[in-house]
C-alpha cells in the first residue's frame, strides 16, 4: 500500500539559539520491502540542507547561524510498502544447530557488539532459556516466542511496576519502549544472533489481524499456530522495532511492543546498534539552552 507521512518537529528555545547544527534521520529507505517514492524536508528558518547516504539510511544536515527562538522541521514522505505476509518470509528450518555461519557473524559483528544501552548482561540468558524451551528448535521460532514473551512483560510494565527480576533493565527516566527493545537486543546478541535497532513509522489502520495474531512455532509435536495476546494498534507515531539476521541471510523485523512481525504497516527509516544511532533529529549549539519540543506525526493511506 501507499502511505503518506507528515512529520513535524517544532522546537522553541527559551532564549535565542545561535550557531546550531542538526542531523535529521527522517527519510524512509528503499529496499526489497518498501520504496520511498517522494521525500521533502523543509526547515524554518530557511537554510540549505545537505544529504549523506549511509548504509543505515540517509542523513540530512543543516545549520542555523542567525539567532532564532524557534525552529521547525517538516518531513513529508510517500512510501509504497509491500510486505503483506512476513510469516511467509521466515526461514522455517528443523535444524538443531542454533548458529549462523562464522563468515556471516564476522560480516555483521557490529550488531553482535554490546553498547552502553545494550550491556552484556548474563541475566538475559535466563530469558533466552525460557524462550528456547517454549519454542523448540529453530531460530525463527525462538525469536517469535521471545517477541511474544517480551510483549506480555511490556504490557505488565506499562500498567504497573516491572517484575522485580527485570527492574534493573529499566530506567523510568527513559522511554519504556526503548528499554524493552534494548533488552531484546541484549538477549539476541548474547545468543549469537545479530540484531539491530530500527526507527520508522507504524500505521495502525494498516494492522492486519489475519497475519498479526498468529505465530507458527516449532514444538515437540511439530509446527502449531499459537494465538498472540495484546497487540492493540496505537495511534500513528514514530516507532521502533528490532531486526534480526536469520539463516536465510536476510533481516527480519520483530516488534515486541505491538507483538507483531514488521509488515506493510511499517515504514523503515534508519537502523543502528541502539536507539542513540537513529535519533530522528539531533542538534548541538554553544552553551546550555532550555527548550520545548513538540512532535506531530500523521500517516494517511493513498
Amino acid at each position: 500500500m501507499r502511505l503518506r507521512v507528515l512529520h513535524t518537529i517544532r522546537t522553541v528555545y527559551h532564549t535565542p539559539a545561535t550557531q546550531s547544527a542538526y542531523e535529521a534521520r527522517l527519510m524512509p529507505q528503499s529496499d526489497r520491502d518498501q520504496t520511498c517514492l517522494e521525500f521533502r524536508l523543509t526547515v524554518r528558518p530557511p537554510t540549505p540542507v545537505t544529504a549523506t547516504d549511509l548504509p543505515s539510511g540517509r542523513v540530512h544536515t543543516f545549520r542555523l547561524d542567525a539567532p532564532h527562538s524557534e525552529m521547525m522541521v517538516f518531513a513529508e514522505s510517500l512510501v509504497e510498502t509491500r510486505l503483506q505476509d512476513p510469516f511467509a518470509r521466515l526461514p522455517w528450518t528443523d535444524e538443531e544447530e542454533f548458529a549462523l555461519p562464522e563468515g556471516l557473524l564476522q560480516r555483521y559483528a557490529d550488531y553482535l557488539a554490546f553498547t552502553e544501552r545494550v550491556p552484556d548482561d548474563p541475566e538475559t540468558d535466563r530469558i533466552a532459556h525460557v524462550a528456547r524451551r517454549q519454542a523448540g528448535d529453530g531460530m525463527a521460532s525462538f525469536l517469535l516466542t521471545l517477541t511474544r514473551m517480551l510483549h506480555r512483560v511490556y504490557i505488565l510494565a506499562s500498567t504497573q511496576a516491572a517484575p522485580p527480576a527485570l527492574q534493573p533493565a529499566f530506567d523510568q527516566a527513559r522511554d519504556l519502549r526503548q528499554d524493552f527493545l534494548h533488552l531484546m537486543l541484549a538477549v539476541c546478541r548474547r545468543q549469537g544472533i545479530p540484531a539491530r535497532y530500527v526507527s520508522g513509522y507504524f500505521f495502525p489502520d494498516g494492522h492486519r489481524a489475519d497475519i498479526a495474531v498468529q505465530v507458527r512455532a516449532e514444538g515437540p509435536e511439530g509446527r502449531e499456530t499459537i494465538p498472540l495476546e495484546g497487540g492493540t494498534p496505537p495511534e500513528a507515531s514514530m516507532h521502533a522495532w528490532i531486526e534480526c539476521l536469520l539463516p536465510d541471510e536476510r533481516w527480519h523485523g520483530f516488534d515486541p511492543i505491538h507483538n507483531l512481525l514488521a509488515n506493510d504497516a511499517y515504514i523503515k527509516v534508519h537502523y543502528g546498534q541502539d536507539a542513540a544511532d537513529v535519533a530522528p533529529l539531533r542538534g548541538s549549539y554553544p552553551g546550555s539552552l532550555a527548550a520545548t519540543t513538540e512532535v506531530s506525526v500523521r500517516i494517511q493511506a493513498e
